[in-house]
């Protein structure tokens, strides 16, 4: 048995519930029982389960959660090596602003 891929374009009146749009991943909410997805016509939106969304978005939030910190331990570790390794903006200082009348 093949499912159905429930796509349809930007501008088109749609049930509500949770669209993704195939070009930039953005997750958009119709909500009611019908609503206008945003966008022009070139943009294709595709129908996503509210059981899938149930499932994903506490697994989503966890997975943020967990790895925040290890993206914040590794931008502080690269801006130390930057000054260690003195791989900053090098060169003269700025000179002061003058006063123009």
């Amino acid at each position: 048995m093949r499912s159905e891929t429930k796509e349809t374009r930007g501008g088109n009146r749609v049930d509500g519930g949770f669209y993704v749009n195939r070009k930039t991943f953005d997750l958009v909410t119709v909500s009611g029982k019908k609503g206008v997805l945003p966008g022009e016509a070139n943009d294709l939106y595709l129908k996503v389960p509210t059981l899938a969304m149930v499932v994903a978005a506490p697994l989503l939030g966890a997975s943020f959660v967990i790895f925040l910190p290890f993206v914040g331990i590794a931008l502080f570790a690269a801006a130390g090596f930057r000054k260690v390794a003195n791989l900053g903006k090098a060169g003269k200082p700025a000179e002061p602003a003058r006063e123009t009348r």
